[in-house]
């Protein structure tokens, strides 16, 4: 809870704001640690509000946007992290929140900011399922569907926002689904509660859970790092239809083209921006259907001292992670959040963390999503069944171009032994078969 401090500027008064999110519960599983040989507990973020761990960095953002614009000071809503100005405007306007998101980061934008007492709007493409449509206005927010893509929704948005702020006088704040430091930071949280969580004993010998746009591993790895523990490992689950962290990791960053006067010079200046995705994203996972990773992410990957280690699993695994989660744990979770328990319950933690010993604890991030319903469920079972395969050989997938990818392991060595993604020379991700 956040509480708004006193101003010798404004009359004495207290005034409460709740956080957007809740300390989600970390609990031990019996058939993911049976599954994997190792102490497995999972980080239950199907539980915030909004049905994701979307609540905590969207949430946090809708937050700092309200404490950044009200006329008297206000704590900070994550204090090992965040430093909120006490400098605020003295006639605050109207906050009206966008989203173009008609994901899960929507309906958190929506959830988060009906909880604070605000309103979101959400510009949704046509391809957005009913289902999801119909939770985000059951939330509280107002859904408009425009366009064949996200792009052209996120184009109507911007331009909407920027008119209804001109005729209404409000201020709007817009909500990006996974790239903006506020989103970041309060996705962070979810290392402080686990540690704090966990049973008396040794840090987790692992961290797993799924990338899409890099939101969720870029948020670990800054509460890692906080916490002077970036060497435990993360194992970033991704479906091969979308594996824009394998590919970023694994490709030099976009170069750039300086035109002098008279002459073109190509400059091949290394650039910050990660590598996109060469593929068209085909994934029954579309919360991980990002193109290109954030840019944070792929810095934080590249750290010296952190240590990145990519798994990529095709769809039927993602959607069998599901159906064996609801059968075993009671727990129903979307293809996204499914694809990082398919890593446990196929047995394959201890072929990305060698030496693993039964008592070593790993934490899997339940990162939850609403984009599910039973009969989804009973489909996935139906056509995908219940044996898991193996990790995607990446060298065997072809790109667009034509090339493929060039693992700097074979196939047979990249079971034997593990490289961290450094800083540096060329990272190096796992993936065996």
């Amino acid at each position: 809870m956040v509480i708004l401090e006193n101003n010798e500027d404004y009359p004495v008064r207290r005034e409460e704001l709740t956080l957007p999110w809740i300390t989600s519960p970390l609990i031990y599983s019996k058939s993911l640690s049976a599954a994997a040989g190792c102490q497995v507990y999972m980080k239950l973020d199907n539980f915030q509000p909004s049905g994701s761990f979307k609540s905590r960095g969207v949430g946090n953002l809708c937050l700092k946007a309200i404490q950044s614009r009200r006329p008297i000071s206000t704590a900070s809503a994550l204090s090992p992290y965040s430093s909120t100005s006490s400098t605020r405007p003295s006639t605050p306007r109207l906050i009206r929140f966008y989203s173009s998101s008609g994901g899960n980061a929507g309906l958190a934008a929506v959830t988060a900011a009906r909880s604070l007492g605000y309103d979101c709007t959400v510009v949704v493409p046509e391809t957005t399922t009913q289902l999801m449509m119909n939770k985000i206005r059951k939330a509280g927010g107002r859904v408009l569907q425009v366009g064949e893509s996200w792009a052209e929704a996120d184009e109507y948005l911007k331009g909407l926002m920027e008119r209804e702020m001109a005729q209404e006088g409000i201020e709007g704040v817009y909500c990006p689904p996974f790239d903006h430091p506020d989103i970041w930071e309060g996705n962070s949280t979810v290392i402080e509660e686990v540690l704090t969580q966990l049973p008396p004993g040794p840090a987790p010998a692992a961290i797993i859970a799924s990338v899409g746009g890099g939101g969720l591993l870029a948020g670990l790895l800054l509460g890692l790092l906080h916490h002077r523990l970036p060497s435990i490992p993360i194992l970033a689950v991704e479906p091969v239809g979308a594996a824009s962290l394998y590919h970023a990791l694994h490709s030099p960053p976009l170069s750039t083209t300086t035109t002098c006067s008279n002459t073109t010079t190509a400059t091949a200046t290394p650039s910050p921006t990660p590598a996109p995705f060469p593929h068209p994203i085909r994934t029954i996972a579309t919360s991980l259907g990002a193109s290109r990773i954030a840019k944070e992410c792929y810095n934080l990957c590249k750290h010296p001292q952190t240590d990145i280690r990519c798994v990529v699993l095709d769809d039927a695994d993602a959607a069998r992670g599901c159906v064996k989660l609801a059968e075993e744990e009671g727990l129903m979770v979307e293809a996204a959040c499914g694809i990082s328990t398919a890593v446990c319950y196929a047995g394959l933690v201890k072929r990305f963390i060698p030496n693993l010993k039964k008592q070593d604890r790993v934490v899997v991030v339940i990162c939850g999503g609403s984009n599910v319903d039973i009969s989804m469920l009973y489909e996935y079972k139906k056509k995908y069944g219940t044996e898991f395969g193996q990790p995607v050989d990446m060298s065997k997938v072809t790109c667009t171009n034509g090339s493929a990818y060039k693992s700097p392991k074979s196939a047979s060595s990249a079971t034997s032994g593990i490289e961290r993604v450094t800083n540096g020379s060329a990272p190096s991700c796992p993936v065996s078969v």
